[in-house]
């Protein structure tokens, strides 16, 4: 019998470079999958902040260039979560002279510098600020609002503005959304502005209502503070 030793050598040859070919494809899947799971296995996992700051308390500025035309009447405490209470009664700032009748008082300006302590970081910071005729005063007649600002509270001048707080004097506030803030301590800022002031004040009428409210998960993220005569 003779053998055809070329064709077998040949198919041998083929053979050969089959397996070759599936060995190295199998080399690439294997280390494909590797390579992937390695990959996933070291990426680093998204990061997620914790808003659970809260209001822990509020007090007049007075370092730096920031003052106030106002005296603290009711030391700001939390009440039922609350600073300065659902009902707006502990947590009052009085004008220090007193908002008169009569053309004398027009433009006379009254400003607040509030410090405003946030504990930890929170998501949102809503602010509001509204003119109130709720007494013998008629705040929203007779005042506008002049400025609204949010800043940082440090020495001379290197605070930081914040936010500034759109004013709407039409409906006699301002109304605003700071984003992301992080714990810190910030001052309100706020100037208001007489025109002509009639009728008198009365002693305690009220200003105006500032409601603070955070988008947190801390307990204490509301502030209810009011100025008043």
């Amino acid at each position: 019998m003779r053998l055809n030793l070329k064709k077998m050598d040949k198919q041998g040859k083929m053979n050969t470079w089959l397996i070759v070919l599936f060995v190295t494809l199998g080399v690439l899947v294997i280390g494909g999958i590797v390579w992937g799971g390695v990959a996933l296995a070291t990426t680093p996992a998204a990061v997620v902040a914790d808003y659970d700051g809260e209001f822990d308390d509020a007090y007049l500025a007075v370092q730096g260039n920031f003052y106030s035309d106002f005296t603290e009447g009711t030391d700001c405490n939390i009440t039922a979560d609350v600073l300065g209470g659902a009902a707006y009664v502990a947590c009052i700032y009085d004008t220090t002279q007193d908002v008169g009748a009569g053309a004398t008082t027009n433009a006379t300006e009254y400003r607040l510098d509030l410090v405003i302590d946030i504990d930890n970081d929170v998501e949102d910071l809503e602010i509001e600020g509204t003119l109130q005729n709720t007494g013998t005063g008629q705040a929203a007649d007779d005042f506008q609002i002049k400025e609204a600002e949010l800043w940082t509270y440090e020495d001379a001048d290197e605070a930081i503005l914040v936010y500034e707080i759109p004013i709407d004097n039409e409906d006699n506030q301002f109304e605003g959304n700071t984003g992301v803030l992080a714990g810190d301590d910030y001052v309100l800022h706020i100037v208001l502005r007489t025109t002509v002031i009639t009728p008198a004040f009365a002693n305690g009428d009220d200003i105006m209502r500032v409601d603070l409210d955070l988008t947190t998960d801390g307990d204490v993220d509301a502030a209810r503070i009011t100025l008043e005569e």
